[in-house]
């Protein structure tokens, strides 16, 4: 690669930088993609946090203002029938009073609520009508109440005050269910929003990881790896003795072009020595070319001596060759003969000790199943114990359930009572009045068959209650003693288990021996066979043997007749 070429290339502004440069690029950009990972999650969450904060301070406010409401909403009515009881003047002036402050009280409320909800401000709206609608009436009434107006109060809160109080109270409870479902989807919301951020900053910061990497990593190939490699090889071809070899990236401003430059002098000095070494050699070839031919005659001569004798022997040597390879003839057929009767052996026994080790695997399976079915029970009857003391819990917090219901019940008929009084006294202070308490005696005739049917209910739930109660305590014995049992059926599988895993070593270890035993019995088998073949190929060798010795004798003949010709030419040149 050219310079030219180096600067037209994509990653040529690698070569212009130090490899610190470069790093310190690197972890920059490393940096700054984890700053805006850490920017961006936190701008979202601060985000967030300000519509928890809004969503806590007017959401949740605005539930807690409409319960207010419906508090004081019965507040105002308990009002009503109050002053309509009492016959005392500054009664009835104390429940007026009472009146007024708690409809104040529910106007601030309802203002309170509409600017903690302004979603809902036209329902708010409406209700706040019904509100004043509510408040009118009622103080009609009790107008009718104060001028001694009795029957005609109790009939305007039935027929005027009643329904009004009825649709106010169910437009307050569609108000709050719909207050409840706005709040629940914002905080779905607000939990979405969360999870979404979450799930960007990971996405964004394992992309910018990556983006990172594949930045090192391309620095680290092409500004680093990648030059060193090519002075490797240009080292390598050196090495060879290769002087020519062209050294690329010399030219690079980096540490990498320092260090080719570097190899582009040992280059020079090595073909600078390559020449002083041919010139050495032209020197040293001419003097032992003369040498050379002085030498060639005194080798001739020691050479006609020392292969004469050699020759002598070789002849010698082949005739006692010759019976050696016939005896070793022999004895090969009888090693092959040998050889294959034994191969027939063990090739049976190996075949008998690979159907045992078949079998012993069998078995180990076997065992390795009934262990793992033993140990699925054990964990099943540990799962039932489990269970069962859950079911034992629950059981029992139904026993305590229906306990505090019983309190409860026994609050209700408490207050039956003490209504039922309060009936009684109201039907005497009617008939006191005569005929202008003749319907609120009306009123106190229902008010004391309805608490007298109170009582009977609560009778019938404390009975009902008593059962349930007997019921839990048997359910929480027998569930109790299934645990035991399920209990003791644990303790058994776990012993069978340790039994079965005992087996399945044992087992294990029969197969190990086995296999290890057919292993041995085939090694047997391929080395009597190898023998055979051994004894046979001796035989043939023994055979070649023979005939190579007698080629021999005729060869030595040969030999030396030409070793004769061959110093004759030496002694010539």
């Amino acid at each position: 690669m050219t310079t030219k070429s180096l600067r037209r290339s994509p990653v040529a502004l690698l070569a212009r930088f130090s490899i610190i440069t470069k790093l310190i690029a690197v972890v920059s950009l490393i940096g700054i993609i984890v700053s805006g990972c850490l920017w961006y999650a936190t701008t979202q969450m601060t985000m967030i946090d300000g519509a928890y904060s809004r969503f806590i301070s007017h959401d949740t406010k605005a539930i807690a203002d409409l319960r207010t409401v419906n508090r004081l909403v019965f507040t105002m009515s308990y009002f009503n029938f109050r002053n309509i009881a009492e016959t005392s003047p500054g009664e009835m002036q104390r429940t007026d009073k009472g009146f007024e402050e708690a409809s104040e009280r529910l106007n601030k409320v309802l203002a309170e609520l509409r600017d903690a909800a302004p979603s809902f401000g036209p329902r708010i709206d409406v209700l706040k009508q019904k509100v004043n609608r509510f408040i009118a009436d009622s103080s009609e009434a009790r107008t009718l109440a104060s001028s001694g107006l009795k029957a005609e109060a109790v009939a305007l809160l039935h027929q005027t005050v009643d329904p009004t109080f009825d649709a106010m109270v169910a437009e307050g409870s569609a108000l709050g269910r719909d207050i409840r479902t706005f709040v629940d989807d914002g905080a779905r919301d607000l939990a979405a929003m969360t999870e979404r951020t979450r799930t960007n900053t990971l996405l964004l910061g394992g992309l910018g990881l990556l983006a990172g990497l594949a930045a090192a990593g391309l620095v680290a190939v092409f500004g680093i790896t990648r030059p060193i490699g090519q002075l490797v090889e240009a080292l390598r071809r050196m090495a060879r003795g290769d002087s020519d070899a062209v050294i690329l990236g010399r030219d690079r401003r980096d540490e990498v072009g320092a260090v080719g430059r570097a190899v582009e002098e040992i280059r020079a000095l090595v073909a600078r020595k390559a020449s002083e070494e041919a010139e050495r050699r032209q020197i040293a070839d001419t003097a032992a070319a003369a040498e050379r031919q002085r030498t060639m005659h005194e080798l001739a001569d020691g050479f006609e001596a020392a292969v004469g004798s050699i020759i002598a022997t070789v002849s010698a040597s082949a005739g006692a060759l010759q019976v050696t390879a016939e005896a070793m003839s022999t004895n090969a057929a009888r090693t092959t003969d040998r050889s294959v009767t034994v191969a027939a052996a063990a090739e049976e026994a190996a075949s008998n000790v690979n159907t045992v080790a078949a079998a012993a695997e069998e078995l180990g399976s076997s065992v390795q199943e009934i262990g793992r079915q033993v140990d699925g029970s054990a964990n099943l009857a540990l799962r039932a114990v489990e269970e069962a003391a859950q079911t034992a819990g629950l059981v029992q917090d139904l026993s305590s359930a229906a306990a505090r219901i019983g309190d409860v019940v026994a609050l209700i008929t408490t207050i039956a009572g003490q209504t039922n009084l309060l009936a009684l006294n109201a039907t005497i202070e009617a008939a006191r009045a005569g005929e202008a308490g003749r319907g609120f005696a009306v009123v106190a005739a229902e008010v004391k068959e309805l608490a007298n049917q109170t009582t009977r209910a609560t009778h019938e739930i404390e009975e009902q209650i008593g059962r349930i109660q007997a019921s839990t305590a048997q359910a929480v014995g027998a569930i109790r003693t299934i645990s035991g049992r399920i209990g003791e059926i644990s303790q058994v599988t776990t012993t069978i288990a340790a039994a079965v895993e005992e087996q399945g070593s044992a087992t294990q270890e029969i197969v190990r021996n086995v296999g290890q035993a057919a292993g041995g019995t085939s090694e047997v088998t391929e080395n009597i066979s190898g023998v055979a073949r051994a004894a046979e190929e001796t035989g043939a060798a023994a055979r070649q043997v023979l005939v190579s010795a007698s080629d021999l004798t005729a060869q030595s003949e040969h030999l030396t007749l030409q070793v004769t010709r061959f110093l004759e030419t030496v002694r010539a040149a």
